[in-house]
């Protein structure tokens, strides 16, 4: 009996503990306390704990969703960077590229401005060799307290300078630039950071005073930031007292509605919100409440749909994680989460959240329906993202910038904006550029071919068998100039983007795209229809 009492008493306490996740907790804990034991006494070799334990808990992370994060001290001022909008350094965004640092944009009145060019190949940096550097420390380097100097051993346009720059105090603008064309404003807007509601509220009355009468907001590639400042700029176009978004969680603390606190600035201004796949988290709250309140008529391609809520927690030893805490929802009770992280298939790939939730039917404020589960769809919708895997090969590889910068050292220079055009003949010379420098892009089949050559050759197999793969290179080489010539518009459209910028700076960009931008000029001509525009939003 006494034995029966037992077992039943150790079944009920397993029982418990299987409920509990911190017995489940301590468990693995102590599990991998031994392991990390064993490693340190019997291991062949010198191990960096602290390297591999970073590794782990990261890779932990990556389990449950993308967005859940752990950062060390140095990955947290950068975040923090982000969000106070400014940092001591010298106004440049950068590729790390082999042994080198390209620079790829440069900051207007930055020092950075005045003393680098885009292109420029970064060699050293305080006489440290970058290809022997990790990028976030080469990247450090480059960071300092503003007035500090850094030197720089720098290629350009294949002549060797050495340079002392003097660090400054850089804003990370979140309004990039703005333009009147006609009767219509136009705002280009970047991050959601601490300045973001000011320098949007700014550039909305300036535009306002120099005679605008409809308003263009281009949050295209603007991937959030902080839920504050989205609410205030939701509260220029609604008025005070109107949800703009709801969150929900697992835990009731975490539940919140936002609300729209202040009068507003205009809520009669005619207004187009312009969107693509990558406007993500706060730039859909945006899209998404004015569309809801039929407030904005949004136009591009279907937003990334990102849904969730993150919230920072320090850790010890000045390390911090950021994790998923709530999802959240806009003013008609859209979920517009796009990925299922906690459903996964027998892989382990997340799937579509549709796949698992039933797509709902929403309605506006004006009684149009609106759909859940993957990002805001554009009320006019403009796929304007070349899905073809040779036009993304070409840009991950910087083959077009790397034109770029030849064709800036060595054609001359306009002497106007308005005198810029690339024509056939460049896009011949790029070709040619192409071939000269063996610089082909490769579409996804393409890779897959040459994983199989070197495998062959690895294998060292039949000579016929090698030349059946080098003939198949060639006519994929041949082939992918076919291709290249289909997208010869967009090619050059990218060009001439990244060049008047180099010439002209960042408003010329601006000025450009006004004029040229496919989904702007839609834009535009919604505005210039008010029949069009009342029709689309349901008036």
């Amino acid at each position: 009996m006494k034995k029966l009492v037992s077992v039943i008493i150790l079944v009920i306490s397993l029982n418990i503990a299987a409920q509990n996740p911190y017995f489940e907790i301590s468990k693995q804990m102590e599990i991998y306390n031994d392991v990390l034991k064993k490693l340190a006494t019997n291991y062949i070799d010198d191990i960096n704990f602290g390297d591999l334990m970073q590794k782990n808990t990261k890779r932990m992370l990556n389990g449950l969703d993308r967005f859940t994060t752990f950062y060390d001290e140095q990955a947290i001022l950068d975040q923090k960077m982000r969000q106070e909008g400014h940092f001591g350094g010298l106004g440049i965004r950068v590729r790390y590229k082999d042994s080198l640092i390209l620079v790829t944009d440069i900051f207007k009145d930055t020092p950075a401005a005045e003393k680098l060019k885009a292109g420029d190949e970064i060699w050293t940096i305080d006489g440290k060799k970058v290809g022997e550097l990790s990028n976030k420390v080469a990247s450090n380097l480059l960071k300092g307290a503003a007035g500090s100097e850094v030197a720089l051993d720098i290629k350009r346009n294949a002549k060797k300078l050495h340079l002392k720059i003097k660090r400054a105090d850089i804003k990370l603008n979140a309004v990039t630039g703005t333009y009147l064309d006609g009767d219509i404003g136009y705002i280009r807007f970047v991050k959601f950071n601490k300045l973001a509601s000011s320098q949007v509220k700014k550039a909305l009355l300036d535009l306002k005073k120099q005679g605008a009468k409809k308003l263009i907001i281009d949050i295209r590639s603007n991937p959030g930031g902080l839920l504050n400042e989205v609410v205030k700029i939701v509260n220029f176009f609604i008025p005070q007292g109107k949800v703009v978004v709801t969150t929900k969680g697992r835990f009731e603390k975490y539940n919140r509605t936002y609300m729209t606190r202040n009068p507003s600035v205009d809520e009669e201004i005619p207004l187009v919100i312009l969107v693509n796949n990558h406007s993500a988290s706060a730039s859909e709250i945006l899209s998404g409440s004015l569309q809801d309140y039929d407030r904005a008529v949004i136009v591009g391609d279907t937003t990334y749909g990102k849904g969730l809520v993150q919230r920072t927690y320090k850790l010890k030893y000045g390390t911090y994680m950021k994790q998923t805490i709530s999802k959240y929802y806009i003013p008609s009770g859209r979920l517009i989460q796009k990925i299922d992280y906690w459903h996964r298939d027998k892989n382990g790939n997340p799937q579509l959240m549709r796949d698992n939730l039933t797509e709902k039917e929403y309605k506006t404020t004006n009684g149009r329906i609106v759909h859940n589960l993957g990002g805001i769809v554009p009320d006019i919708e403009l796929k304007t993202e070349i899905s073809e895997s040779l036009i993304k090969d070409l840009i991950n590889k910087n083959i077009l910038f790397d034109f770029a910068t030849w064709y800036y050292y060595n054609q001359p220079k306009p002497a106007k904006q308005e005198d810029f055009k690339l024509t056939e003949k460049d896009f011949d010379n790029f070709l040619k550029y192409m071939k000269d420098k063996d610089l082909y892009p490769k579409s996804d089949a393409e890779k897959i071919l040459a994983k199989a050559e070197n495998k062959a050759r690895k294998e060292q197999q039949d000579a016929t068998v090698i030349k059946m793969y080098e003939e198949l290179e060639k006519s994929y080489k041949t082939h992918n100039i076919n291709v290249l010539k289909k997208y010869e518009d967009y090619i050059l459209s990218e060009l001439s983007k990244d060049l008047i910028k180099r010439y002209f700076r960042e408003d010329a960009l601006i000025r450009y795209n006004v004029k040229h931008d496919t989904v702007i000029i839609k834009a535009k001509e919604i505005l210039n229809n008010p029949q069009q525009y009342d029709k689309i939003l349901g008036k």
